[in-house]
């Protein structure tokens, strides 16, 4: 009775771990496609919506991205993976090739639907191997780097949300700073050997948040009072600041 209980509870720990991923592809093309196509982002780069990947990078280390991407890529790809990224690949070839063409915004929701499409079929599809188990409980060393981690979410949305001079050098900071830390063998918080499910929903919260402001920043004005901008900073960190406070306390 107990097997088959983990084996319901990692079946279900995978379905969600693949929605979570779902989201997050489909999140991140639907803001990086229209910030190519919408007028409002005419100067803007895609910059800023790859900075949650530096995020995540530096948390578990570029080495474990790496194993996690040739675990996946076989069966992505029976998903139909390279099909579904194909509407994201042609809009943002297009509107690279004329940009004073003026492309509807339905594609990006488009775009973004056909990327996350391969993730919720991995999500519903038995035996793909998506739960994720902590190899041991946080230590210290994981806890200050979590901490840290959160910190620079919440940097990351004032580099968003804040102003463009300083939001900008911030970025690159930002960027230049978890590229490094990135290069350890477990990151800078050994994310991959520490963190439970509740940690990859935080900074998946935090990713998301990242994402909207770029978008919301473009779009909206929003951002013009320091009450927003400061709604921008503590959505992007606070999730997964609240989750490392409360894993200190557990482990204390």
């Amino acid at each position: 009775m107990s097997r088959a209980n983990a084996g319901r509870g990692r079946s279900s720990a995978s379905t969600i771990v693949g929605l979570m991923a779902a989201v997050l592809v489909g999140a991140f093309v639907l803001a990086s496609t229209l910030v190519s196509i919408l007028p409002a982002f005419r100067f803007e780069s895609q910059f800023p919506t790859i900075l949650p990947f530096f995020a995540w990078a530096g948390a578990t280390g570029v080495g474990h991205v790496a194993n996690l991407g040739r675990g996946l890529l076989e069966p992505w790809r029976l998903a139909l993976g390279y099909v579904s990224v194909a509407p994201y690949v042609l809009v943002m070839l297009v509107s690279a090739a004329a940009p004073h063409l003026t492309l509807p915004w339905w594609l990006a929701v488009v775009a973004a639907l056909a990327a996350a499409a391969p993730f919720v079929i991995l999500a519903v599809r038995a035996g793909t191997p998506l739960a994720i188990d902590p190899i041991k409980d946080a230590d210290p060393g994981s806890q200050r780097g979590t901490f840290l981690i959160g910190i620079a979410l919440m940097l990351m949305g004032y580099a968003v949300a804040g102003p463009s001079v300083s939001g900008a050098v911030l970025a690159v900071l930002l960027a230049v700073g978890l590229g490094v830390v990135s290069m350890m063998t477990h990151g800078l918080a050994r994310a991959s050997r520490t963190w439970r499910l509740r940690h990859w929903a935080a900074l998946a919260l935090g990713s998301l948040a990242v994402w909207a402001s770029v978008l919301l920043r473009g779009t909206t004005e929003v951002f013009d009072t320091a009450w927003g901008v400061l709604g921008a900073v503590l959505a992007a960190g606070v999730p997964l600041l609240v989750v490392n406070a409360r894993e200190s306390r557990r482990a204390s």
